[in-house]
């Protein structure tokens, strides 16, 4: 029988990490789905039965059966008994405070950067008007120049003449 990696990993989410790794890796054949996006990966049962790994065994078993894998296998009673932290746990205090202070840097380093790129770019556009004002005034030297050159030639004209 033929399943989606998809469906496996609905079956048995505990799973999810070694099956994609076992399939990437190639320590498990599946077959790639054409124009498929996410888990385009089709597994054979036979092929999971065949694995090394007992749990994955015991997830094609389930799945041929049509049982529903409603927790994991091999369940660290640690991890049952232990508390859910909450935010509000007396562990957190220290982290939220850490993260609260690089929050406030972060914001007071981003107000100095706009403000420093707000220095910058008055001072890109005071030097563009000041640009303009000098080329305003090169175009009016040249145009002086050019009449003076004029001037000097009419007068240097007239005085050949009279001599």
């Amino acid at each position: 029988m033929e399943v989606t990696l998809s469906q496996l990993i609905e079956s048995a989410p505990e799973l999810a990490v070694a099956l994609r790794t076992d399939i990437r890796k190639g320590r498990l054949a599946a077959r790639r789905q054409e124009g498929v996006a996410g888990r385009p990966y089709v597994v054979d049962t036979q092929t999971l039965m065949q694995s090394d790994r007992e749990a994955f065994r015991q997830l094609a078993q389930d799945v041929e059966t049509g049982r529903e894998v409603l927790r994991p296998r091999h369940v660290n009673t640690a991890r049952m008994t232990q508390p859910p932290i909450l935010p509000n746990d007396t562990n957190w205090q220290p982290f939220t405070k850490i993260m609260e202070s690089q929050q406030a840097m972060m914001s007071q380093l981003l107000e100095v950067l706009t403000d420093e790129m707000r220095h910058r770019q008055d001072r890109v556009d005071r030097q563009g008007r000041e640009m303009q004002e000098l080329s305003y005034k090169l175009g009016q030297s040249h145009q002086q120049i050019e009449r003076l050159e004029r001037l000097l030639k009419e007068h240097a004209e007239t005085h050949l003449e009279q001599a």
